[in-house]
């Protein structure tokens, strides 16, 4: 339930500040006319990977891995994401912003009578819709869930009051007469009673009690870790972050402190390193541990990414650059903002204006133009 409120809260910003103007009618998919094809020298078979976009001159541009087109490019209002061959966008209908997804070729597929859409898990994507009220205080706004396919086509009805988005084949929702997890059928799977339940991730779901403590379940709908702690995270590497009461650290898959820390948020392992975080002096900071829990730096990171290909991001002191696994500074460069590395690239941008994607050793393998907005699809988030 907790962190089910949390996402409603994020949610209701979201939805106030993209879809004040959508129309809540009866969903419905409309697929918008095709987008024109790039030329042939831009043209992109259909197992292209998206790598990223940008917003230039009023149009938004889509690169596949190799830094070309994939197809001619768009005016959108915004794209926030890519899941499983689609992107989430934006786009103004008649002076009105709409949601829609875009396939790899181009074509757009509007998503009518929604105030929101999620990426696609599984197969499907969660919508959600605005409830209608005769009540005129508009302070505790109400939602429906539910779920589209990839052709835009609702599968599952708006009929759930609370939802997540489908992870392992399996999504949690609730209303009044029914809460647990279903399948993508819609069918009920896993039936609970008092508890709120989260994504699945290696077979385990984050589920809490009216009491806010959380444990895990597995598939068959069994308590494998007892709900007894205050903040629990998934497991990576093994090693889930937990808090209980006045102890904090990682626990094992047996749900005992493997070791503690003296910090109360983390990210997850990776690369058999994570990060731990505290307020100190009322800002958050960070330090580098690795998997015994040894401290490698002290708290001085303002902000920090996860470990990936040996290096991570690290904003210190309003400078973004890179460090290995002894907190040492590598690749170093005039950086104003540097991103995690995937397949040997990682997005960086200097203070001269250069922007795109370096290799381990520091170069630029693809550049981007100078925009007002980039967007990274295989970090599925903004770069900067």
């Amino acid at each position: 339930m907790k962190k089910n409120l949390i996402v409603v809260f994020f949610l209701q910003i979201a939805l106030f500040f993209s879809t004040l103007f959508v129309n809540a009618q009866n969903p419905k998919n409309k697929t918008y006319p095709k987008a024109r094809k790039g030329n042939k020298e831009q043209k992109v078979g259909t197992n292209a990977k998206p790598l990223a976009a940008y917003l230039k001159d009023g149009k938004w541009h889509f690169l596949d891995t190799s830094g070309k087109l994939l197809f001619e490019p768009l005016e959108l209002l915004d794209v926030l994401g890519y899941s499983e061959g689609f992107f989430r966008v934006n786009i103004e209908i008649n002076g009105r912003p709409k949601w829609a997804i875009i396939d790899l070729i181009g074509n757009v597929t509007l998503i009518d009578g929604i105030n929101y859409l999620f990426d696609f898990h599984n197969g499907r994507a969660l919508v959600v819709k605005l409830k209608k009220s005769e009540n005129a205080d508009t302070s505790n706004k109400e939602y429906l869930f539910g779920y589209i396919n990839y052709k835009g086509k609702l599968v599952i009805p708006l009929v759930y009051e609370d939802a997540t988005e489908f992870s392992e084949g399996l999504a949690f929702v609730k209303n009044k007469e029914i809460r647990g997890f279903i399948d993508t059928s819609n069918n009920l799977v896993i039936k609970m009673e008092n508890s709120a339940g989260n994504r699945f991730k290696n077979g385990l779901a984050d589920i809490n009690d009216r009491r806010y403590k959380s444990g895990f379940m597995n598939r068959n709908g069994e308590i494998v870790i007892p709900l007894e702690f205050d903040i629990l995270e998934h497991y990576s590497e093994g090693l889930a972050f937990a808090v209980k009461g006045d102890s904090a650290g990682f626990i094992n898959k047996d749900g005992r402190f493997e070791f503690l820390v003296d910090a109360y948020v983390s990210k997850p392992f990776s690369d058999s390193m994570a990060f731990v975080g505290k307020l100190i002096k009322r800002q958050m900071k960070w330090c580098l541990i690795n998997r015994k829990g040894e401290k490698l730096t002290d708290y001085i990171f303002d902000d920090v990414k996860e470990f990936s290909e040996g290096v991570a991001p690290v904003l210190k002191d309003g400078r973004w650059y890179f460090i290995d696994k002894t907190g040492t500074e590598v690749l170093a460069n005039d950086y104003v903002y540097v991103d995690n590395f995937v397949d040997g690239i990682a997005w960086v941008s200097l203070r001269n204006g250069q922007r795109g994607y370096i290799d381990h050793s520091g170069k630029f393998v693809i550049e981007l133009p100078s925009a007002s907005k980039y967007f990274d699809f295989r970090l599925n988030r903004k770069v900067y």
